[in-house]
């Protein structure tokens, strides 16, 4: 249902990456509404878990939970590898970002990059959580929770 909800909101899968779920937009058809695109999508996804919960919860007893991170900005994408391995991907600072904000997200939390939030305007309520450190950048990064 999630890859559902990414290209209902024009995005692209990138690839499955143990239980996460990489998607990209702007990189097929560098539109200018990416960052809304992606923020509508991550919202999505958390209201749809919202509700398929209630179900899942009678009739299994469990629940199903995730983090988001989503950054905005440029990143190298292509067909990348080698002739013995090749896959067309997105890589570079920018996809790292969105990796380390869904890795420090609560469970059924958004976060936000300041470019995305920004990017994405006003359309969506957030609320600015401060500068965080994340591995592998030398400087905070400030981040923004999507609130929904």
């Amino acid at each position: 249902m999630l890859t559902e909800i990414v290209f209902r909101h024009g995005g692209s899968i990138d690839k499955f990456i143990g239980d996460c779920v990489m998607a990209v937009w702007g990189a097929a058809d560098n539109r200018e509404d990416h960052a809304e695109r992606a923020v509508e999508a991550a919202g999505d996804m958390i209201r749809f878990l919202e509700t398929a919960n209630v179900g899942w919860q009678q009739k299994y007893g469990l629940e199903v939970r995730l983090g988001i991170g989503v950054n905005s900005g440029t990143a190298v994408v292509g067909n990348i590898g080698s002739d013995k391995r090749m896959e067309f991907t997105a890589i570079g600072d920018t996809v790292n970002v969105a990796a380390r904000l869904e890795a420090i997200a609560a469970p059924n939390q958004v976060l936000l990059s300041e470019d995305t939030a920004q990017l994405a305007g006003e359309l969506f309520e957030t609320r600015l959580l401060g500068e965080r450190k994340l591995p592998g950048r030398s400087s905070p990064t400030r981040v923004h929770e999507l609130l929904i």
